[in-house]
C-alpha cells in the first residue's frame, strides 16, 4: 500500500484494487508507518491497540522519545489515554469542538493516521480564535434582540434548575458555557429563578 501511494495512487484507488474499505486501507497505511520496533511491539502483544492507535499521531521524532521510554524498564512510557496526552502536551482538544472553519486555524492539526480524531497542536491558538467565535456569535445574539447574551467562566456548569425557561419577549437571556475541551453551547431563553420572579 505504501509503494502504491508512492507511486501516486490514492486510497479510493488502492480500496477499490483490493476490495476493501477506504477506511481499512488508512489504517494499513497508518500501522505501516509506526517504526518497526513499535510494530514488533504490537505483535508480541507487549502494548495494545490503543496505544498503537495513538503512537499514529506521532511523528518519528515523538515515536523515538516514546520507545527510548518503553525500553527503559527505569522509565514509565505511557499507554492509551496518557499517551495522547503525552503527545499533545497534556491538553487535547478535538477539531470536532471548534466554532470557526477548521481550515482558518492556521495552525497544525495532529491528527491520527485511522484519520478518525484529529486535535489542535496550539492550544493558544484554538483558544484565540475560538473565543472570537464566541464573541461573534453572542453579538449576533444581541443583535437579533436578545436582552443579554452572558458569557460563564470557562469550565463553569449551567444548571437548568436553577434557572427559569423564559422567551426572548419576556426578557430571557441566552446563557454561553464553554468546557475546559472547548466545546461550547448556548443554552437560549433563561432567566435565574429570582430574575424570573422579579420579572
Amino acid at each position: 500500500f505504501t509503494r502504491l501511494v508512492k507511486e501516486g495512487r490514492t486510497t479510493a484507488d488502492i480500496a477499490a484494487t483490493f476490495g476493501s474499505t477506504e477506511l481499512q486501507v488508512k489504517r494499513v497505511l497508518a500501522l505501516g508507518r509506526l517504526l518497526p520496533k513499535i510494530r514488533e511491539a504490537y505483535r508480541k502483544e507487549e502494548i495494545d491497540a490503543d496505544t498503537v492507535r495513538h503512537l499514529t499521531m506521532a511523528s518519528n521524532a515523538k515515536q523515538k522519545e516514546w520507545l527510548a521510554l518503553f525500553a527503559d524498564p527505569a522509565q514509565y512510557a505511557p499507554h492509551g489515554r496518557q499517551l495522547k496526552q503525552w503527545l499533545l502536551g497534556g491538553q487535547s482538544i478535538s477539531t470536532k469542538v471548534a466554532l470557526f472553519a477548521v481550515e482558518d486555524y492556521g495552525g497544525q492539526i495532529v491528527s491520527d493516521l485511522f484519520g478518525e480524531d484529529s486535535y489542535f497542536a496550539d492550544i493558544d491558538l484554538f483558544w484565540q480564535k475560538q473565543n472570537e467565535a464566541i464573541a461573534a456569535r453572542r453579538a449576533a445574539y444581541l443583535e437579533a434582540g436578545w436582552r443579554e447574551a452572558v458569557l460563564l467562566e470557562t469550565g463553569a456548569y449551567f444548571y437548568e434548575w436553577e434557572h427559569e425557561k423564559t422567551s426572548k419577549k419576556k426578557g430571557g437571556k441566552v446563557v454561553i458555557t464553554v468546557s475546559q475541551r472547548g466545546e461550547v453551547e448556548f443554552h437560549e431563553g433563561w432567566l435565574t429563578r429570582k430574575e424570573a420572579r422579579r420579572a
